[in-house]
């Protein structure tokens, strides 16, 4: 998706922005998916599953198995989650493109960048929703000043009749690391040195023990994010956090 063609859809975008906090938008809207959740979706192989990370430069040393990677900030294309969502990835194999129905964003404690992401797709289904309805022939050129409607005229109806289940996962990367970062089926690309643990001479939590110690190397909790059901609020990580 260029730059143009998200100026063209970002009035519908911004019309529908709110104040209200990510984290509490999404725990009031009860959207949050356990870790068990994902991961038999994720060990069933469900092909309607698509996983959304949206951490930034924190994103390396560990990914959730089979997830994209689609950046939080002016980058973030709600149109591209859309369009990878309803006709496929151009990384993935060629084949049949199966339409992904199940939506689940994170960030590294899924407080602010992977709610806030989650909420911008439900913002924009339902203004584009809104403004089509059940008439997907573009308008007028004097009326589709940002050429939003010319665009959509060919997959529109397919756009307005999606109705996917959108996610966020609770705890984030973080603490599904901490939990699956042994299980390869789970976690790609886990490397110690981000996450402080691992190490093959070092001694990790047994099994049966719900905390681990350690922390990402590049992560830096915001100093605006509240306290959670699994975090504290504020700027400074604790080095240790508890499992779900």
């Amino acid at each position: 998706i260029s730059h143009k063609e998200q100026e063209q859809y970002i009035f519908i975008h911004t019309h529908a922005k709110t104040t209200m906090d990510p984290y509490q938008w999404a725990k009031e809207t009860n959207i949050y998916m356990s870790q068990d959740e994902l991961a038999t979706l994720l060990q069933t192989n469900n092909p309607s599953l698509l996983v959304i990370d949206v951490r930034n430069e924190d994103n390396g040393g560990g990914r959730i198995a089979k997830s994209i990677h689609m950046p939080d900030g002016p980058s973030f294309s709600t149109l591209r989650v859309a369009d990878i969502s309803l006709h496929g990835n151009a990384d993935e194999e060629e084949g049949v493109v199966v339409q992904k129905d199940i939506l689940v964003f994170h960030c590294m404690e899924s407080a602010r960048r992977g709610p806030r992401c989650a909420k911008q797709l439900v913002d924009f289904l339902a203004a584009v929703k809104t403004r089509y309805g059940d008439n997907v022939t573009a308008a007028d050129d004097d009326d589709d000043k940002h050429g939003i409607d010319r665009y959509f005229q060919k997959d529109c109806q397919t756009l307005v009749d999606w109705k996917p289940r959108i996610c966020v996962l609770w705890g984030g990367a973080d603490l599904w690391i901490r939990r699956f970062w042994k299980d390869e089926d789970l976690v790609e690309g886990f490397d110690s040195d981000y996450w402080g643990f691992g190490y093959e001479d070092s001694e990790e939590m047994n099994d049966d023990n719900d905390l681990i110690k350690g922390g990402h190397c590049h992560y830096v909790r915001p100093d605006d994010q509240p306290q959670t059901e699994w975090s504290s609020a504020g700027s400074s990580v604790t080095s240790t956090r508890t499992k779900k």
